[in-house]
């Protein structure tokens, strides 16, 4: 039997993830009115998603290095079962963001062990693995933010929100019927050796192309209406959705084509130089708004490169550890950097880019010139020792 088979279930958990979390996006103004509250207390219910790797990403990656992928991967989805189920259900904002804290519990539980995943079902595709994987939960919250309009129009907010529920259930029980062919003979006695210095580089790449792909997702509407852009709402939440998928495409498509032709350390610096060249496409056009394709073009190129060197960078994280139980807590350290930096990075430097335009594509394309500069150190094979700098630190 293809053992690639046995992933298409958990990749299909991870798109419904995506879906449900990103669906709220869209809902915003519905989920305003309904429960009486603010923007800002409904905004907080999609960055929970967020704030969950940051507080359960490495405790994600240690139950799944201690109990196995299987524990991690079942326990996230009857998480999301309970939560999407309970958040449908909700009569007020208080039910409503205890349910959705349940929900979110369940992104690092499936998303921060995939390196364990990756390398126990195929070591020598890895790259492949981690791209579709993270390209499936992207995937997933395209589809929520694009759909999710039309869904709230025609069925109501509560039956949208049922619709999350339905594509989870279907997760789940898809899941179930391969999850116990997932091996278990990696189930790690001690995490001995799963950091070493150099993976910093790696978090950093990380941190840098997911704090921007957020933060111009997320400040995109307000610098078209600062510039008196007709349609600016509208055009801001489809530029976020652009982004989304082509983060997606980029990290299915590109990642698994660089590992097949044996040129992933080239795959590296092509999706590095193409990611500084689309970030610098996106903020100059972005703030200098004239040619709406153009600043289409760059939301959705950096989505597709920079997701695409993300996803490469995490899976370069398996490679600085001896075994699969420790891979998958290299992809939680990874995955926590990177959300400590959509936690923070959009709501400091997001402001400053949007009353300091000049000054800030200046800083945004410094970040990724360091990341593209770092990009040919990356590990990409166990063997690959000598190009990357401080081996040989474990801890």
């Amino acid at each position: 039997m293809n053992k690639t088979i046995l992933l298409v279930p958990y990749w299909i958990l991870l798109f419904s993830i995506g879906f449900g979390w990103f669906i709220l996006a869209p809902l915003v103004p519905g989920l305003i009115s309904d429960f009486n509250v603010s923007a800002g207390m409904i905004i907080l219910l999609i960055s929970i998603y967020g704030y969950a790797m940051v507080v359960l990403g490495l405790l994600s990656g240690f139950l799944s290095a201690k109990f196995t992928a299987r524990f991690s991967l079942s326990l996230a989805g009857a998480l999301s079962i309970v939560g999407l189920a309970g958040r449908a259900f909700s009569t007020n904002y208080d039910e409503l963001i205890i349910f959705q804290v349940i929900a979110a519990a369940a992104y690092p539980l499936a998303m921060a062990p995939v390196g364990s995943v990756a390398t126990s079902i195929n070591q020598d595709k890895s790259h492949t693995i981690v791209g579709i994987s993270v390209g499936s939960l992207f995937m997933g919250m395209a589809m929520g933010s694009f759909i999710g309009p039309r869904l709230f129009t025609q069925l109501g907010l509560q039956n949208t929100l049922l619709t999350t529920l339905v594509l989870s259930v279907a997760a789940m029980a898809l899941l179930l019927t391969v999850v116990g062919k997932y091996p278990s003979k990696y189930q790690g006695k001690s995490l001995r050796g799963s950091f070493e210095p150099s993976m910093v580089k790696n978090w950093y790449i990380g941190l840098v192309i997911s704090s921007l792909a957020v933060m111009f997702s997320s400040i995109a509407s307000e610098s078209l209406v600062d510039q008196s852009v007709a349609d600016a709402i509208a055009y801001g939440g489809l530029f976020g959705g652009l982004s989304f998928l082509g983060s997606g495409l980029g990290a299915i498509i590109l990642p698994p084509v660089f590992e097949r032709s044996g040129t992933l350390k080239t795959g590296l610096i092509v999706t590095s130089v193409l990611s500084l060249l689309s970030i610098f496409v996106l903020a100059y056009f972005l703030v200098h708004f004239s040619i709406f394709y153009v600043a289409a073009s760059g939301f959705f190129l950096f989505g597709f490169f920079g997701n695409s060197f993300w996803a490469m960078a995490m899976t370069s994280t398996t490679k600085y550890v001896k075994d699969p139980a420790q891979a998958g807590f290299a992809t939680s350290m990874f995955s926590v950097a990177t959300n400590l930096g959509v936690a923070f990075i959009p709501v400091f430097l997001g402001p400053f880019f949007l009353s300091n335009p000049a000054i800030g594509i200046s800083i945004v394309v410094l970040m990724v010139l360091v990341a593209f500069a770092m990009s040919p150190t990356l590990r990409v094979g166990p063997d690959d020792v000598q190009s990357s700098s401080g081996e040989g630190a474990e801890v």
